[in-house]
């Protein structure tokens, strides 16, 4: 992981050395840089779209359906310009800028656990005191022949830690009931005490008793300490006993359980592992008494060298960051679809306004041409004066008087201002300013005026819908506090029950 994180980090510095000699200064002049906080990033977006569109992968990033509805947002502005610093933004500088902060981060981990991990380790376990609980320890181990350089066992073994031990009494009467739970939980994997071919399971507490179980089996070489049966090397099956000392307080008493074990075929490393178990555990009970204990370096022929496991949180990090830079790509795409919904929601609001003025207008006796003018011209010097904010729909019609002036011809500025807004009301408004260009229309007073009454209808449709949405979002809070109000009712009364 950490060559992984560090060829990242020397990919995104090389990627932002090459990107200074192209830096796009017309694309980063007059920038807002509340919104656009990464821009210092957005030439090394540039270089690595150029690369990604030369291979063929570019189409991937920035798909047209999106850069339609930014153009959408910005009417009369650079709309190609926002475009391309929409797609700088999402795709690349936000997406970078968290892997690399990740890669940072995993880096680093990957650097502490390498410096950590160097530190050797003596193979001197603490043991925990008298009033501290029994641990288990998992350890690496790696044991080399000394004869032979090639015979090398590198593993894993779980030791168990046990606490150090007082001088006591003989604990209470053991309870006559848990010997039948005893007889079969000791058997473990096993079904017949006559047939024992798998581990045993020394448990030392029996549950809701108190009691605590000591184990003594009478053959060590055939069950171990731990319950483990080294049966690896028997030619037949052989009878042994298990002694279980239950003790409770001051009084204990021994209970035999007759088993036969029987024959299992191990290979070498099995073999080896069981002796480097049965030797660890006998080094733990010669010193039971010890705050300390050593483990064994050595086992026949082999030289053991021991290691704690390494725990390297840094893939950890990295994932997550990976996973970082996918939500921001959903959400920022879900951040889109929100601004062109409240951009369609202020427009269908306008729609009413837009056509009275307009039927007032061209009933006074203006053409269509002049009533747009007008009507553009009483925006943009509201605009210009800060007595208006930003409305989406006179944008667009602003746009279409551009047009116009430019020399246009009227149907096709029509037709564009329409298309452009994508709302079915304003394409059936333009849809009767091309059909009375075209057909000419006695009745298109009538016709807006009819136009404005629906128009006024559907704006209050809309209201009620978005009072809907509104009321459905909070419902959760709602919810909520109902959840809090009952707490509050309900803890005092389950208190005054228990006192």
């Amino acid at each position: 992981m950490l060559y992984v994180n560090f060829i990242i980090l020397m990919i995104f510095l090389i990627l932002n050395i090459l990107s200074v000699k192209r830096k796009n200064h017309i694309l980063l002049n007059h920038i807002d840089k509340k919104e656009h906080k990464l821009y210092f990033l957005y030439p090394t977006a540039a270089y690595l779209l150029d690369i990604l569109d030369k291979i063929g992968l570019a189409k991937y990033m920035n798909d047209a359906e999106t850069a339609g509805r930014i153009k959408a947002l910005y009417v009369t502005d650079n709309r190609d310009r926002h475009v391309k610093l929409y797609f700088y933004k999402k795709v690349v500088s936000l997406i970078l800028s968290v892997v690399f902060l990740f890669s940072f981060f995993s880096l680093t981990v990957s650097v502490r656990h390498v410096i950590s991990s160097s530190e050797a380790f003596d193979g001197i376990i603490r043991r925990p005191e008298c009033e501290e609980e029994d641990e288990s320890i998992r350890l690496k181990f790696r044991m080399e022949n000394e004869t032979d350089g090639k015979d090398v066992y590198e593993d894993e073994i779980v030791i168990n830690n046990y606490a150090r031990s007082y001088t006591q009494e003989e604990w209470e009467q053991v309870l006559k009931e848990a010997i039948p739970y005893m007889e079969k939980e000791v058997l473990g994997e096993n079904n017949d005490p006559d047939y024992i071919c798998l581990n045993l399971n020394f448990f030392s507490v029996i549950p809701k008793t108190g009691i605590t179980v000591e184990w003594i089996p009478e053959d060590y070489s055939l069950i171990t300490a731990a319950g483990t049966v080294q049966n690896a090397e028997l030619s037949e099956k052989k009878e042994t006993t298990v002694t279980a000392i239950l003790k409770y307080r001051d009084r204990s008493t021994e209970h035999t359980i007759p088993l036969t074990v029987w024959p299992k075929a191990l290979n070498d490393k099995e073999k080896l592992l069981r002796k480097l178990q049965d030797a660890v555990d006998e080094c733990e009970k010669q010193t039971a008494d010890k705050k300390e204990w050593i483990l064994p370096d050595r086992l026949e022929n082999y030289i053991i060298k021991w290691e704690w496991p390494e725990t390297n949180p840094a893939g950890s990090v990295f994932i997550l960051g990976i996973a970082a830079a996918a939500l921001i790509w959903f959400l920022y795409d879900r951040e889109l679809e929100n601004r062109i919904k409240q951009r369609n929601n202020q427009m269908l609001r306008d729609y009413p306004e837009i056509i009275n003025k307009f039927s007032l207008l061209v009933n006074a006796g203006m053409t269509i041409k002049q009533a747009w003018f007008n009507i553009t011209g009483d925006y943009l010097k509201k605009r210009d004066d800060g007595k208006g904010e930003m409305r989406y729909a006179y944008e667009e019609m602003v746009t279409t008087s551009y047009e116009l002036k430019l020399g246009i011809p009227e149907v096709q500025a029509y037709e564009q201002f329409g298309r452009r807004t994508g709302l079915l009301s304003y394409i059936k408004f333009s849809s009767l300013l091309v059909q009375n260009l075209q057909k000419g229309n006695k009745d298109m007073v009538d016709l807006l005026k009819s136009e404005g009454l629906e128009a006024i209808h559907e704006r209050k449709e809309t209201a009620k819908k978005l009072g809907e949405e509104a009321s459905t979002k909070l419902l959760a809070p709602m919810v909520i506090m109902l959840l809090i109000v009952l707490l509050i009712i309900m803890i005092p009364a389950f208190m005054s029950f228990s006192v």
